[in-house]
C-alpha cells in the first residue's frame, strides 16, 4: 500500500410493529438534516437544534435519546448505550426536550448543547447519534378490527465533533475483489479508517492494460468514515472487457490527505 501525501446525515431507519388495528400513518420529518459537523475547542459549549415537522394530519407524539453508533464495510451498523465506543461524544451533549407532542403539520425546534471537556487532552473526531423517534399510540378501540402493521419511525441524528489537526491519519484498504451486486459486475473495495479523524473520500480506481495503457476511470459516491469504521465502496464494471489490469485506486481526503494503492484486478466473463 502507497499512502500518498500530498498533503469529513445521516441515515434513517424504520421499524415495522404488528397490532390489532388499523394502519396507523407516521409523518415526522427531519428539516434541517441528518448529520451535524462542528470543528470545536476544549472547554467550550456549542448549541444547535434539530427542527422536526408533522406532515400529517393527526397528532404525533416525539421521543428523544442518545446512542453510539459505528458501522463496518460488510453493511452492519451499531446502535450501543452512550459512551460505548472509545470516541463517543454522547456524555458532552444534553437535549432538550426528551418527548414532545406535534400537531398537525407543526414545526418544532429541539435545542441540543455540546459541552467539550477541557481536563483532558483531546484529538481527531469525536461523534454519536440523537435518536430522534415516532412514538405512534395504539387504538384500543380498533384491536378488535383485525391484522395490521403499524409503522415506527427512527432518525439517527449524527453529532460529530473534531479538535485540533494533530493526530493520526490513516486510511487502510482491506480488499479489492470483482464481485457480482444485483447481477452487475462491482469492483468492491473495502476502506477502513485507522486513524483520529473523520474523513469522506472522493475514491477513484484508475485502470490500466498490461502494456499500461489507460482503459477508464471508475467512480463511485463519497461516504463518511469515522475513526475506526469501516465501508465498502463499489464500481461499476460493466463496459470493462475481461483481462488483467493494474489499477490505481486513490482516497482523495482534501487538504493534502491522500491514500493510495497499487493493485492487479481480474475481470472475467463469468
Amino acid at each position: 500500500m502507497t499512502h500518498v501525501r500530498f498533503l469529513i446525515a445521516g441515515l434513517f431507519f424504520t421499524f415495522s410493529f404488528l397490532f390489532l388495528s388499523n394502519p396507523v400513518k407516521a409523518a415526522i420529518v427531519v428539516v434541517n438534516g441528518l448529520s451535524h459537523l462542528y470543528e470545536v475547542v476544549p472547554g467550550e459549549t456549542y448549541r444547535g437544534v434539530i427542527e422536526i415537522q408533522n406532515t400529517n394530519d393527526t397528532d404525533q407524539a416525539v421521543k428523544l435519546y442518545q446512542r453510539d453508533y459505528h458501522f463496518v464495510y460488510t453493511g452492519e451498523s451499531y446502535y450501543e448505550e452512550p459512551g460505548t465506543i472509545e470516541r463517543s461524544n454522547a456524555k458532552w451533549i444534553d437535549v432538550s426536550p426528551s418527548y414532545l407532542v406535534l400537531k398537525p403539520k407543526e414545526k418544532k425546534l429541539i435545542a441540543y448543547e455540546i459541552k467539550v471537556p477541557s481536563m483532558i487532552p483531546l484529538t481527531g473526531t469525536f461523534w454519536s447519534v440523537i435518536m430522534v423517534e415516532t412514538e405512534a399510540p395504539i387504538d384500543t378501540d380498533k384491536l378488535q378490527n383485525g391484522l395490521t402493521i403499524q409503522t415506527q419511525l427512527r432518525y439517527a441524528i449524527q453529532i460529530a465533533t473534531t479538535l485540533g489537526k494533530t493526530g493520526e491519519r490513516n486510511l487502510t484498504f482491506n480488499n479489492a475483489n470483482v464481485v457480482k451486486e444485483d447481477g452487475q459486475r462491482m469492483l468492491a473495495v473495502d476502506i477502513e479508517n485507522k486513524g483520529d479523524f473523520l474523513f469522506k473520500p472522493d475514491v477513484n480506481v484508475e485502470l490500466y492494460d498490461q502494456e499500461g495503457n489507460p482503459v477508464g476511470v471508475l467512480t463511485t459516491s463519497r461516504k463518511k468514515l469515522y475513526p475506526k469504521t469501516s465501508a465498502r465502496f463499489l464500481f461499476e464494471m460493466k463496459d470493462i472487457p475481461a483481462g488483467t489490469y493494474q489499477a490505481l485506486i486513490l482516497a482523495d481526503c482534501g487538504e493534502s490527505d491522500v491514500f493510495g494503492i497499487n493493485l492487479t484486478v481480474e475481470v472475467t466473463d463469468d
